[in-house]
């Protein structure tokens, strides 16, 4: 992959915008000239979800245009203007062009696979990451900002079963719901993994949306969290993965400076031991976790690392 971005951006544009316009003011598709099409294929290849390989609307072309398309707003955003630039990268590399139809377009689309849209965007992250100036990183480390959030999509009936809508809304008036986590890199703004899931129910929680990504985490890498991910069990879990710390205080935890070692005013430093193997937890897994973690604590912000 390519590490240089298309210096085309409009004099005007300013911070992500900027990056933005390098890219989609390009003539042909973008991502194009630095997401190869071999990377796509052999990623779709891996999860059996390649297609039209002699076709218009081939994998690569597909992705391509969909990340525009994403990254579109108003009428840019539509699916006939997504076609407009495929014509467009068509008649730029002399191949065959699709129709003004936009019902190819959409059946295609539908053809992209989520797991391997993930693995490609996470193959291409830590790319970014293992090559980023050492200027980016915080003291030689990579941090990694954690957090969760939610967000809605269109009431079809397929997306209410996997992600149904809020117990509190009655059918037909609310919108399916989802829940994720997200690892962001400070030093390259890039989404290193994502967890997504249904905003209710079992272990769809924040807490078991990142433990299941907490394999992206890696010696060299300080996590930041939300203090909501403040506990024992999750410290230690990303120690495991060789991962540094940096969170505030949960707002249950009580913070006693009477306590534990003194290295200034306002800092000290304490000594959590393991808590009882809790619900989510096989009792095997529990007993290999460390007994015991050292957490550095600073007021008067209740910041811990």
């Amino acid at each position: 992959m390519s590490t240089d971005v298309p210096d085309s951006a409009t004099p005007r544009s300013s911070g992500f915008q900027r990056v933005l316009d390098a890219f989609l003011l390009r003539p042909g598709l973008p991502f194009a000239d630095v997401l190869s099409a071999e990377r796509i294929e052999q990623v779709f290849a891996k999860h059996n979800a390649l297609f039209g390989i002699h076709g218009i609307y081939s994998t690569a072309v597909m992705v391509w245009s969909f990340l525009g398309q994403v990254l579109c707003d108003g009428k840019e955003a539509a699916c006939q203007a997504a076609v407009a630039r495929v014509v467009s990268y068509c008649l730029l590399f002399g191949e065959e062009q699709p129709t003004a139809d936009t019902g190819d377009y959409c059946r295609a689309r539908a053809k992209l696979s989520e797991p391997a849209l993930r693995e490609l965007t996470c193959e291409v992250a830590h790319e970014m990451e293992s090559s980023a100036d050492v200027a980016w990183l915080w003291k030689g480390l990579h941090a990694k900002v954690i957090d969760g959030f939610t967000f809605t999509m269109p009431d079809t009936p397929a997306n209410q079963v996997a992600y149904p809508q809020q117990q509190s809304q009655k059918p037909g008036v609310g919108q399916p719901i989802a829940r994720a986590v997200a690892i962001l890199s400070l030093a390259t703004a890039a989404i290193m993994d994502l967890a997504i899931g249904p905003y209710a129910g079992k272990q769809t929680e924040e807490t078991a949306l990142l433990r299941s990504i907490l394999k992206s985490l890696s010696a060299g890498d300080i996590a930041v969290l939300d203090r909501y991910y403040c506990s024992f069990m999750m410290i230690a879990l990303m120690q495991q993965q060789g991962a540094q710390v940096c969170s505030r205080m949960h707002q249950s935890r009580h913070t006693d400076f009477r306590r534990g070692k003194r290295l200034g005013k306002f800092d000290h430093v304490i000594v959590w031991t393991r808590p009882p193997c809790p619900a989510w937890m096989d009792w095997s897994a529990s007993v290999s976790v460390v007994t015991t973690v050292i957490v550095f604590v600073r007021r008067p912000f209740s910041t811990m690392l």
